[in-house]
């Protein structure tokens, strides 16, 4: 079925409500899918859904995602959007330069 597909999601929080911790075993679905895409010359991306802040979005990137959906990490009432924005932002520069 991968073949037929453009994206595939990997919830890493239980659907919901928003706030929920990062479940880990999410991250070694994550590695098998980019090894399964690699593999095979595919193009799908890999989303991950759930629990993403600025210390599990490189994570979620190194093991092979694309695509990170994070709402309570950008919208909550300790820093407002755009600093939100930029702290997720570093923190996934810093795994592109690889620190």
């Amino acid at each position: 079925m991968l073949p037929e597909l453009d994206q595939v999601m990997v919830m890493s929080v239980n659907p919901g409500y928003s706030g929920q911790r990062f479940i880990e075993s999410a991250l070694p679905k994550v590695e098998r899918l980019r090894r399964l895409i690699d593999e095979g010359g595919l193009r799908a991306e890999i989303e991950v859904d759930g629990g993403v802040t600025p210390e599990i979005a490189p994570r979620c990137a190194a093991a092979g995602a694309n695509v990170l959906v994070a709402a309570s990490a950008v919208f909550n009432d300790r820093s407002g959007v755009a600093e939100n924005m930029s702290r997720l932002r570093e923190a996934l520069e810093r795994v592109k330069r690889g620190v």
